[in-house]
């Protein structure tokens, strides 16, 4: 039997009106009522309402139902509101009520409590609904009801319908303080929308069914007109227009925009309609972005305040960091665009340019730099980006370039230079150096400027780069004399080359040398310490510590650790003064992979917090990449492959690295499948390096010898033996051992299988020593995975830690130290140089992200997880952390 449903003001509808049973929202109602105190938050046309009003019709709770209005945010008239709705439960209680007045002072919030303390029945269940709370604003109304709400009375439930995060922190009152329901958990399902649609007898086909879902997106309300629109168009006694031709996706965007022209955008003002228009030339609304755009506006009105008003067309999503609009309202604000002048439709694109270029988005800036044409911040961009950029980036600004006119390559004569670097990322060599070896001519013939220096600078130390990197297949070294080149014009150029520009983009392996003729890689290398100081000076410090670094590599792949330990410290000491980020982190790598070797754990533990501290440094552009793929190696080493990153563990995805890089991702990926004893799929990811002869045979050497062990394990003993022999072939004019070595116990293995049978192509001596050097390995390999086992388990504790730091963002993160050391929101506004809806925002999303009540609340929460302490002294740069 259904209980007294009561109002203050302004009923529901009438009683004949037709409801949607939703038994999926009554369930999550009824899970939400062990809590005191229910937030329901979904912008207008959400059903909100009707998913309160629907439930609460099903019980017999005393329930209040207050109507809010922008009135309320008059301490008197809320009051007489508040009283009226008392008085629908207990006529008394809303006498003495009027008679003490709306409680403004502490002492008169205690006497306010006296009465339901004295009225309140046991034995009942009370429902108090406070319906649009978005509206109340007044900081006294707000006061009374957070008070109000926080009463500790069990048998009273608080319900807040609102369109945003209610502004106000519910007092800690024991566990279940407060449970939420958002537009998530009120969209229609496809089949609720079926449902709703019978009870308004509409009869569609299954794929007018499916179109109209797939436009309304679950939102009540352009189902309800989509449903009027079919009703409308429904054949007596028949599916609409026969079969699902009835459903026209344009008529019914029709209606919908006339009703948000006249219902949403009539009543704004006109700056506010301008403002959302310019909004809608954006493709991402970071937070910061739109508040841009809106100063520029208007800045005497908060548009930013006015536009969240609106409700779900428009919305904060504090997981994405960003304003999500819904895609129907997009469409329509899109389709008003042309109500802006050329001029400030240019102004905003610049805007979220800069702001796209300040936080580092730069293919975003690129494409919002070229809808404002300017060609000139293009440029410079493109100049702030290292010699060889990602292969999905390379591709972007190519096809940016080729949709441009010959005039905009005349206008812009650095676009010579853009485009060879372009090209070399995407491996189109030859067609780079044919494009600088037309140019340097004329740019030689021109008048000496500062500019043709810097254009001839690019030219010399591009076409030397091609020369390094065909090297591989060519063993030609004639190059080394552009690098010279490059760098007399340098200093005329007025110029300095700084990070990320001057961040060398090395490959998985230094020594780039396709042959395994013997004294190749010492050739190399010599090339290397004779281009390095030259490319030094063109490119400020670009290369320093390279040659080093070359030297370790070869000394490590011999088996000299302690000659690869020693070059790798002079390798790491010189990039680092030359801000040389990638070859610090291979480095280090090379370090790692020597202490795990000698079963050295505590500089291995040293090792891993350095290239940790890595991940701070913004000028390392692929740094997160780099550390996933080296930390998967070791994982992948020691066994630990749950440690591995997401991606790394998929069989199809691919990092955005340069093709010359991704030799080590491939490797770490077929690694991961071994040590996961999935053997075919590791033969499958190493298919397309161990086949290719234009790989480093550094790299072919340790897929050959991996693929041997794989081999092996499958009983495939003929193909085991053949792949180690080719291993072998390549690995022996040289002296390289570690492949072998670092493969543990399963090299030991199967070089014991070798020496029993005795394959014609592998020497006895040889396989001995490599049983021999496999088996001293395996056995601290043993022990260091124990140790990283220990380390693991040791920092479960903290795991609850990290997963909830790593939600909070940076300036979350600041927000939450200041709300620690007792800030107002203003004042932290102010502290931060931001504003105060950006600071709410903020402290509403910290709150739910630690499942916080209040302020107190929060920092207690963080103190307990040890997140203040991290946020004190943390930078915020979020990196894959790894057990140590």
């Amino acid at each position: 039997m259904s209980g007294p449903l009561l109002y203050s003001n302004v009923p529901i509808a009438s009683g004949n009106q037709i409801y949607l049973e939703r038994s999926r929202i009554d369930q999550i109602l009824e899970k939400a009522f062990d809590s005191r105190t229910i937030i329901v938050t979904a912008g207008a046309g959400y059903g909100k309402t009707h998913a309160v009003y629907s439930f609460l019709k099903k019980y017999e709770y005393l329930t209040v139902w207050m109507q809010l209005s922008g009135w309320d945010n008059e301490g008197s008239r809320f009051w007489e509101n508040f009283t009226a709705a008392i008085r629908s439960i207990s006529a008394r209680s809303a006498d003495r009520l009027a008679e003490m007045g709306f409680p403004e002072t502490e002492r008169q919030f205690e006497r306010y409590l006296t009465i339901p303390q004295t009225l309140v029945i046991p034995s009942a269940k009370y429902v108090f609904v406070y319906d649009d709370f978005h509206l109340i604003q007044d900081k006294k109304v707000l006061r009374f009801m957070e008070h109000s709400i926080g009463m500790p009375f069990p048998n009273i439930t608080s319900i807040l319908i609102s369109r945003n995060e209610p502004a106000i922190t519910i007092a800690a009152r024991g566990e279940s303080i407060a449970a939420r329901i958002t537009e998530v958990d009120l969209k229609f399902t496809q089949e609720e929308m079926g449902e709703y649609f019978r009870i308004q007898n509409i009869r569609t086909s299954p794929q007018t069914a499916a179109a109209v879902y797939r436009d309304c997106e679950g939102w009540a309300f352009a189902i309800h007109l989509s449903g009027l629109f079919l009703k409308n168009a429904l054949p007596r006694g028949g599916i609409a227009a026969g079969a699902g031709h009835g459903y026209v996706p344009q008529v019914m965007r029709s209606n919908i925009f006339k009703l948000i022209e006249t219902e949403v955008m009539g009543p704004l003002t006109p700056s506010l309609r301008k403002f959302l228009v310019k909004l809608s030339l954006c493709d991402h609304l970071p937070r910061e972005l739109p508040e841009l755009i809106a100063k520029a506006e208007s800045p005497e009105n908060n548009l930013i305040d006015e536009m969240e008003k609106i409700g779900s067309f428009i919305h904060f999503d504090t997981y994405r960091n960003a304003y999500q609009i819904h895609h129907l309202f997009l469409e329509y604000l899109e389709k008003q665009q042309d109500t802006l002048a050329a001029e400030e439709k240019k102004t905003v694109y610049e805007k979220a340019a800069a702001w796209c270029v300040e936080n580092n988005q730069k293919m975003d800036a690129i494409s919002y730099y070229e809808k404002a044409e300017n060609f000139s911040g293009i440029i410079a961009l493109i100049f702030t980006l290292p010699l060889i950029v990602p292969t999905l980036m390379a591709k972007f600004i190519l096809d940016m370039l080729d949709r441009n006119s010959q005039e905009f390559y005349e206008e812009n004569q650095a676009i010579i230079i853009v485009r060879a670097r372009i090209l070399v990322s995407l491996g189109f060599f030859a067609e780079a150096a044919q494009e600088l070896k037309s140019a340097i001519p004329l740019l030689e013939a021109a008048l000496p400027t500062p500019l043709i220096h810097r254009l001839l600078l690019g030219c010399y130390i591009t076409l030397g780069f091609i020369g390094l990197i065909n090297s591989i297949n060519t063993a030609d070294y004639g190059f080394a004399g552009l690098f010279e080149k490059a760098a007399t014009h340098a200093p005329l150029s007025g110029y300095v080359t700084r990070p990320p520009v001057s961040v060398l983009t090395i490959s998985s392996y230094i020594c780039r040398v396709g042959s395994s003729a013997k004294g190749g890689m010492e050739k190399y290398i010599e090339t290397l310490t004779a281009i390095a100081p030259h490319a030094a000076v063109a490119m400020g410090g670009c290369m320093m510590g390279l040659d080093d670094l070359a030297k370790a590599e070869l000394a490590f792949f011999r088996g000299d650790t302690a000659e690869a330990e020693k070059q790798a410290h002079i390798a790491l000491l010189r990039a680092v003064e030359g801000m040389q980020y990638e070859i610090e982190n291979q480095a280090l790598f090379y370090l790692l992979r020597i202490y795990l070797g000698r079963g050295n754990y505590e500089e291995m533990r040293r090792i891993l917090k350095e290239m940790e501290a890595r991940l701070d440094q913004c000028y390392y552009l692929n740094r997160f990449i780099y550390h996933d793929v080296n930390m998967g190696w070791l994982c992948a080493q020691i066994g630990n492959t749950a440690q591995l990153a997401p991606w790394l563990k998929n069989d199809f995805e691919e990092s955005d690295l340069n093709s010359m890089a991704r030799g080590l991702e491939i490797l770490v990926k077929a690694k991961s499948h071994f040590a996961e004893k999935r053997y075919p799929v590791a033969l499958a990811a190493l298919e397309n390096w161990t086949d290719d002869a234009g790989a480093p045979v550094l790299g072919r050497v340790e897929t050959k010898a991996l693929e041997s062990v794989c081999r092996y394990h499958l009983r495939d003993r003929e193909g085991a033996f053949a792949a180690l022999e080719q291993a072998y072939k390549l690995s022996e004019p040289n002296g390289f051992t570690m492949p072998f070595t670092e493969l543990g116990k399963d090299m030991r293995t199967l070089a014991e299988a070798a020496l029993k049978d005795k394959p014609p192509g592998l020497p006895v001596l040889w396989l001995e020593e490599c049983r021999r050097n496999a088996a001293a390995y395996a056995k601290k390999l043993y022990i260091i995975a124990k140790l990283f086992d220990k380390g693991a388990s040791e920092n479960d504790g903290a795991k609850k830690t990290a997963d909830v730091s790593a939600a909070l963002s940076r300036r979350e993160r600041e927000v939450l130290s200041y709300l620690s050391q007792g800030l107002t929101r203003e004042e932290i506004a102010a502290a931060s140089n931001l504003s105060i809806n950006t600071i709410k925002s903020n402290v509403r999303s910290i709150y739910n992200k630690l499942g916080a009540a209040n302020r107190a609340d929060a920092v207690r929460i963080a103190a307990e997880l040890r997140i203040l302490r991290e946020t004190h002294n943390s930078t915020g740069t979020k990196g894959r952390r790894f057990p140590a």
